[in-house]
């Protein structure tokens, strides 16, 4: 039997990654009461990333014991046999059709932070005629949006997960600078800009949402190369050191852990009812007046 009517709150989010964990921070620092069921766990950066062990080089992201459910929530996640294309960090060839193939990995973590937890950083925004594509090349399709009215949402995205990057970017246009400066090159790096300049072509340090100097309470990046095994000194913006963090800060946001949704309930007139899911061994369903389904292309 589920257990209906709790917790109650305005909107119910769906995961708690890049999209859910923004999604959350912004509707609670508006006001509203925010419920978001994340099925992975919190994981503490300084216990559980393994750059304190003599073997954190041959590890992958870390296998933590779920402390409600008993089971390990680790890389290879195990999917139906019909969806072994999709395991994490699989080497298999995608499917795709026609003569020429490329190998591709799936990259799945399940946790507060979702697939940032173990991303490397990168902070790119999309190149202006990037939302012209097919206006200006006829292949592709056009962004419902253009560059400028998506640039203040890039401003306030660098804001909050602490984006390093250089003073001046030509090829795309800013209203703001970015709020840390651009880490320093390494001795290769700073051999390849050589290269380039003697060669006659432009280059730019590279945006990372990666702390060159301290910021928002976090300490700045000491190079250690654990990007994708998880961030031990929260340096990195994964989404629980910036957006969760954010969220709960405002005091109407609750993020429940080990909390796997089942599926939407309907009601009248095409709504959606509640959501139920599985958490601590109960059936349960959380109703709301809206719903946000951020858990992840895949589920």
């Amino acid at each position: 039997m589920a257990v209906g009517g709790e917790p109650e709150a305005d909107v119910v989010v769906i995961g708690c990654g890049a999209g859910g964990a923004a999604c959350a921070w912004r509707l609670a620092s508006r006001g509203l009461r925010v419920l978001v069921l994340e099925t992975g766990p919190w994981y503490d950066p300084a216990r559980d990333y393994r750059l304190h062990r003599d073997d954190w080089e041959r590890s992958r992201f870390p296998h933590k014991l779920d402390p409600d459910e008993g089971y390990v929530i680790a890389p290879l996640q195990r999917l139906d046999p019909g969806h072994a294309h999709l395991r994490s960090w699989s080497r298999v060839w995608g499917p795709y059709e026609g003569e020429r193939r490329r190998g591709w990995r799936y990259h799945r973590v399940l946790g507060v932070g979702g697939t940032t937890l173990h991303f490397s950083g990168e902070a790119h925004r999309l190149h202006p005629m990037s939302f012209r594509l097919r206006s200006r090349t006829g292949v592709g399709a056009d962004w419902p949006l253009t560059y400028d009215e998506l640039e203040p949402y890039y401003v306030e995205v660098e804001r909050v997960v602490g984006v390093a990057g250089p003073r001046r970017d030509p090829t795309r246009p800013r209203s703001a600078p970015y709020p840390l400066p651009a880490h320093p090159l390494s001795h290769a790096g700073r051999t390849l800009a050589r290269a380039l300049e003697q060669a006659g072509f432009p280059w730019l340090p590279n945006p990372v949402a990666i702390l060159s100097r301290p910021y928002d309470g976090r300490p700045p990046c000491n190079y250690c190369a654990n990007c994708n095994r998880g961030c031990p000194r929260t340096d990195k913006g994964s989404a629980d050191v910036t957006f969760a963090r954010r969220a709960l800060i405002t005091g109407r946001c609750r993020i429940v852990t080990s909390a796997t949704v089942l599926r939407l309930v309907a009601g009248r007139k095409d709504r959606v009812d509640g959501v139920e899911y599985l958490h601590g061994g109960a059936t349960r369903i959380a109703r709301a007046r809206a719903y946000v389904l951020a858990a992840g292309a895949v589920e």
